[in-house]
Order: C-alpha cells, then structure tokens, then sequence
C-alpha cells in the first residue's frame, strides 16, 4: 500500500504553531488587546485610590516605552553576557507577550525581564544554572523565581518562538548556489539602495564571481543586524510570519538582490505576487522605521519608574513573599509529601501538553 506525502512549507509549519494561533495579530487587534489591558489596570487602579488624579496613571504609550526600554536592556544584557540570538530573541518576545494581558502598573518590567532571561535560557536548552546566571546579572534568585509561574500563565505555557535567522541562513546560502548558473543576471543587478554598502569595483574593473559573492554576503549581515535589533523591538512578531521578516530585511539591505531571488521562487505574472511584495513592504516600512534613539534614556525611565511606584497595584508589590507563600501552601492543609510531589507532576504534564507547548517541529531548509 503506498501512502502519498505532502511537502509543507515553512509557513504551512509556522501556521500550525501556537505562535500563530495565539500571538499573531492584525495591527487594530494587537491595538485593542494592549488598550483593553491599559483600561483594566486603570479600573483596578480607582479601586485600591479612588481619589488618584488621571494624570497620576502611566499612559498606554508609557507603557509601551518602559516595555520597550527593557527589551533594549535585555538586548543589551544578553549581547553581553554571550548569548546566542535565539535566546535574546526569545527572551525579547516572551516579555512583549507577557505585557499584551499584564499592565506595568501591575507588574513593573524590571521586576520581569530577568526571569522571562532565565525562562528563555530553558526554553532555548541554554544549559545555565540559576546561581550562575543571577551571578552574571547581579539578580537575587528569589526575584527571578517569584514571578516565572504568573509569566508561564500569561504566555499561556506555548514558549514556542518561532525565528527567522534559520531562514535568513538558507537564504544566504541558496543565493550563494545560485551565482555560477545566474552569474549574469547577478552582474546585472542595480547597485544596493538600502542598508549594505556593497558597491561595483571602481577603476572600470569588471564585475566578478568574488564581487557577487561579497554583495550576498553582505546583504546577509546587514539584514542579520535588522533581525538583531528594528525586528526585535518593533511589533513584526506580532504582524507577520518569520519568512515575510526575513525577507523584509533582505529588503532593507539590498532590494534589487531581494527581487532576483523572488524572482526565482515567484514567476513575476503570479497572481499572489502583489500582494506578497506589499506584505514584505509594510514590514520592512516598519523596521526601517526604528530608530534607536527613540528609546527612551536611562533618566526617562528612572521618572516613569518613580511614577509608576506610586500608582501600582499593592497586591503585587511583594511577589517573593506572595511566591513563597504559595509554595508553603503546598505543605499545608495536612497534605502529605507524596500527594504533594504528585501534585507538582500533574501540574508540570499539564503545562507540556497544553497546547502544543513548543508547536511542531520547524523543516529543515
């Protein structure tokens, strides 16, 4: 009996993945989840000070600037302390996750962005010990403990986070198997208008095979570095898949490049093609449009920091003490050590299977 097999791409595999299903948005919906979050934390903010001022709250876009001052910091501190990408990547993006349903008045950033670190150092198989990491970062491991259960919760226990450096890799090297049969039409190409500084030998030189080889490769760091930092920060996660990413960045780095390999995989009459090409374009628009310096500075955060302290939630001011007043809860009510231990398992088999917790394997390219 022969059984027929279908070839699944790299977003039929990326769509079946709970990234997709619980983490990907159109723009309005990613804009009403972080609204109706910033809402909810007002409301519970009148009820333990009815008395606050409107302007003692953070707003919604401080909010998203103190979210987006500890993505830098974990950028930072992950490059560091010499940690791969995917694990910066995904530290990054478990901290984006947990602040579509968690407020910072709620939970403030700089009580989270060390333990979503360790959490993605897990994750991500990095194989760290906790004494060890809390030494590098200067972190007590009570604080980083404290709060991981309440960010498994709001991630959903799915800490699958799907990349696009994988991609960016093959993509590189099938442009680099591509150059003998295509060496013409590869000489052809307009200079790059973006990110690379590639240019055509001067002096009248002839374009040759090693120039190619060097646009590609450069074309491939430049867009590397987009993935590293605008892709990180910006809400491209959020927006599109890990290849219309990847490819936005080639974009930014070397256009004309980007359309001869396109061209190679997409016949220029396809039906879908517009629509793709504007797909890549309203990414790229948006990781061209970061700019560094936009992130907030170290005394603008410090006074949102100062603001926040004064209208958080109390309920949460102390989470190690709430943390370990939930583990003694384990060992009491006359539970014995056994039924407690069998809890712990029942609790750690629910969280694997709940929803794919890492999704599907990702194919090879």
């Amino acid at each position: 009996m022969s059984t027929g097999t279908s070839h699944l791409s790299e977003d039929d595999l990326y769509r079946a993945s709970s990234q997709f299903r619980f983490w990907s948005f159109a723009p309005e919906q990613l804009a009403a989840r972080r609204h109706e979050t910033h809402a909810l934390a007002i409301q519970r903010a009148r009820q333990y000070d009815p008395n606050g001022a409107e302007d003692s709250y953070l707003t919604a876009e401080e909010e998203l600037k103190l979210v987006e001052s500890y993505v830098d910091i974990i950028r930072k501190t992950t490059t560091h302390i010499r940690w791969p990408v995917n694990i910066k990547t995904t530290a990054i993006q478990y901290l984006k996750r947990f602040y579509l349903s968690n407020s910072c008045m709620t939970y403030p950033p700089k009580e989270i962005y060390k333990t979503v670190m360790f959490l993605a150092s897990k994750t991500e198989a990095f194989h760290i010990t906790l004494s060890k990491f809390c030494g590098q970062i200067s972190a007590v491991r009570e604080a980083v403990l404290a709060p991981e259960y309440k960010v498994m919760q709001a991630l959903r226990f799915t800490l699958d986070v799907r990349q696009p450096f994988r991609g960016l890799k093959g993509t590189l090297m099938e442009l680099l198997n591509m150059v003998d049969d295509n060496i013409q039409g590869l000489k052809a190409l307009k200079e790059p208008g973006g990110g690379s500084a590639w240019r055509t030998p001067g002096d009248g030189r002839a374009v040759e095979k090693k120039h190619i080889v060097d646009r590609i490769n450069q074309a491939y760091h430049v867009a590397r570095n987009t993935l590293d930092t605008p892709a990180s920060t910006t809400d491209v996660y959020f927006l599109y898949t890990p290849s219309q990413i990847l490819l936005a960045a080639l974009q930014l780095a070397d256009e004309p490049l980007l359309h001869f390999y396109l061209d190679s995989k997409l016949p220029t009459d396809a039906q879908m093609r517009p629509r793709i090409l504007s797909t890549i374009q309203e990414c790229a628009d948006m990781m061209g449009a970061f700019r560094p310096e936009n992130i907030i500075t170290k005394d603008v955060r410090i006074a949102l920091e100062a603001k926040l302290e004064a209208c958080r939630d109390p309920s949460t001011k102390d989470l190690i003490k709430s943390h370990a007043a939930m583990k003694r809860s384990g060992a009491e009510d006359g539970d014995s050590q056994d039924e407690a231990k069998k809890r712990k398992m029942e609790k750690h088999k629910n969280a694997r299977e709940a929803d794919d917790m890492f999704g599907p394997a990702i194919g090879k390219g």
